[in-house]
């Protein structure tokens, strides 16, 4: 019984973001069994759909706290704000909504920070579960086995993610009172269509091989049943969840690596293979430099270009006009957040690519338009106005505002939200084939990609840590503010910094970190002790909050190394 009640929860759930079509099928009032869903082709449809929708809609989960609650969007810029490589430029710098991730405040148990990713990840995955537990696949219609692949390859994803987030990495400095000597190895607990509410009152967290092993059986399904799904990019495909093994296999070689275990090359063997299976099957191509710089269609359109993968279409009726990806992300956008908190490229990293470099172009240089003639979003007056009042040096334009609207938050703000893209393809593969000792295999296939943003890109390592210090900087470039290179950061023990001489981060977020920061290893929320009694202060991640130094008091400048 206590088994029927939770899925029962969870499929509730799960058709309250439903459209109109779960009304018409089921009467007003009446209770929702697993049966009814499993036979009606409509509800099943409207509970794939309710995944991606519930992942970019405003307050979604009923969270309603501040302006960052908007779901996927939001949790990928608080990881990149957890990095050193957006910088924040306005005038007042409080207006970017992130001070706890940028800052390392208010990170540990008893915050919003840490509780925001926790719930809403587990929401996800309940809903996940409500169609799997939904679904036989002896049975079932082949739209039914579509949608049930469809949640394996999310679940997959969000146990991804979580693994990511959550599983502790030790700092590469001492931080007193700071130990993860207890934690390592640890994710988090595994919730599944099969988890009771017994089992629920005492889940632990799972060591990183069942964690790992758990995301590999979810793969497996997803393959087998999304197998003829190859074309689109608003649900999984076959090359999104090749895509997933390939960061999957990249994180297990990682950890054997760094525990001294022989499957690491296994791992970075499978990672690269998949990675270059995407790259050869899926008939995907890295964006041109007219599709990158375009001020209608720029990273807010997935059917507008052959690069993306896997991404989420964003509808008027779910989101607000702040609480939004591109409210945040879009300096163009007249109606959000983003012209006064001004988000971009920490000087270094500009100062680091070169001027053959189309991706140059997405950030403005400090010559302004005497360097590079931008295209900017809006017609004429639209545009004089942005150099007027909010252009300055180093100023994103990466992301723009739907169909170029810079004045309208109806449309403006309906940006598509990117999961993958095919170039990510190319570092999973350089990277992989660089830890399995082959350097200049892996700089041919960095190549291959940066050839394409800069024709006259080349670099002979000296070494693999220094391959991957350049891999990492190109990936950088490539991924800035898409939330994809803060678990490239957290794996290879990469630092950041925001402080030295000459910065363009406002001085209040001014920390540096010396390889690893202890911030990155996220906190479970202390909400969950009261449900789950195997989770304590004692098997949690210690509390990071306020262990960074403002520069200059913490590392300096001269001090500072990234390698």
């Amino acid at each position: 019984m206590n088994k029927i009640i939770l899925k029962s929860i969870g499929l509730l759930a799960v058709l309250a973001l439903g459209t109109g079509c779960i009304q018409e099928t089921f009467p007003e009032g009446g209770t929702v069994t697993e049966s009814q869903v499993s036979s009606n082709p409509n509800a099943l449809l409207a509970m794939a759909n309710a995944i991606p929708v519930s992942m970019v809609t405003s307050e979604t989960g009923g969270w309603d706290y501040d302006h960052w609650c908007f779901g996927i969007g939001s949790l990928h810029i608080a990881t990149d704000e957890m990095l050193g490589d957006q910088a924040t430029m306005g005038d007042n710098p409080y207006y970017n909504r992130y001070q706890s991730w940028i800052m390392d405040r208010a990170m540990g148990s008893s915050y919003v920070a840490c509780a925001y990713m926790w719930e809403l990840y587990y929401m996800w995955i309940k809903n996940c579960n409500g169609i799997i537990g939904a679904v036989d696949p002896e049975t079932a219609t082949s739209d039914a086995l579509k949608a049930l692949g469809t949640a394996y390859a999310y679940r997959a994803s969000f146990y991804l993610d979580l693994a990511r987030l959550y599983e502790p990495k030790a700092p590469r400095d001492t931080y007193e009172g700071y130990d993860v000597s207890k934690v390592l190895g640890l994710t988090v607990p595994i919730v599944t269509e099969e988890t009771t509410e017994a089992d629920a009152t005492n889940n632990p967290r799972v060591p990183h091989d069942e964690m790992y092993e758990f995301i590999l059986s979810d793969l497996k399904k997803a393959e087998d049943l999304l197998a003829d799904v190859k074309s689109g990019y608003t649900a999984p495909t076959i090359y999104a969840v090749y895509g997933l093994y390939a960061r999957t296999y990249l994180e297990m070689g990682a950890y054997c690596l760094d525990n001294g275990e022989s499957r690491a090359k296994e791992y970075f063997d499978n990672a690269a293979s998949y990675a270059k299976k995407v790259i050869d099957e899926s008939g995907k191509s890295p964006l041109t430099q007219a599709q990158w710089e375009d001020p209608v269609n720029g990273f807010n359109s997935g059917s507008s270009n052959n690069s993306w993968i896997w991404g989420l279409t964003v509808s008027t009726q779910v989101i607000d006009n702040l609480q939004t990806f591109t409210s945040m992300m879009s300096n163009e956008a007249t109606f959000g957040y983003a012209p006064y908190v001004r988000r971009g490229i920490d000087k270094r990293l500009y100062e680091s690519i070169p001027d053959s470099d189309f991706r140059k172009h997405s950030w403005l240089d400090p010559d302004l338009d005497a360097y590079y003639k931008y295209q900017i979003a809006g017609n004429s007056e639209q545009a004089k106005a942005f150099w007027k009042d909010v252009a300055m040096p180093y100023l994103s334009l990466k992301f723009r505002p739907n169909k170029g609207l810079v004045n309208n938050s109806t449309d403006g703000n309906n940006a598509d939200v990117l999961l993958m893209r095919i170039e990510e393809m190319y570092f999973i593969q350089a990277e992989a084939i660089a830890q399995n000792g082959d350097i200049a295999g892996a700089q041919e296939v960095l190549n291959s990609l940066i050839n394409t943003r800069d024709p006259q890109y080349s670099f002979n390592p000296s070494s693999k840590r220094a391959f991957l210090k350049e891999m990492l900087r190109q990936k950088r470039v490539e991924f800035w503010g898409e939330g994809i290179v803060f678990y490239d950061y957290k794996r290879l023990d990469f630092g950041f910094a925001r402080g030295y001489d000459g910065s363009n981060h406002a001085p209040i977020y001014m920390y540096n970190s010396h390889g690893r920061s202890p911030h990155w290893n996220i906190v479970i929320t202390r909400a969950e002790y009261q449900s789950n009694n195997a989770i304590n202060e004692d098997n949690n991640n210690p509390d990071p909050s306020n262990l960074l130094k403002l520069w200059p008091s913490g590392w300096k400048d001269t001090e500072w190394v990234d390698d």
